[in-house]
């Protein structure tokens, strides 16, 4: 039995988050004051979005 060192979650900068939603960046920001999504906001003001969080998000949009 092999035992899997921990993974540490992916995380997307905002570009990324916001291709995958297939919205402009911007409007990740409002999705974050709405409480949609959840962004870290690092020192230097850049966002950073968990991909987990960001695909649970892509499925609820585009699901039909």
């Amino acid at each position: 039995m092999a035992i899997e060192a921990p993974t540490k979650p992916k995380v997307l900068r905002r570009g990324e988050a916001a291709e995958r939603l297939g919205v402009h960046p911007n409007t990740l920001a409002g999705w974050v004051k709405r409480g949609w999504l959840t962004g870290a906001k690092l020192p230097s003001g850049e966002m950073r979005f968990d991909e987990d969080e960001v695909e649970a998000l892509r499925e609820r949009i585009y699901a039909q």
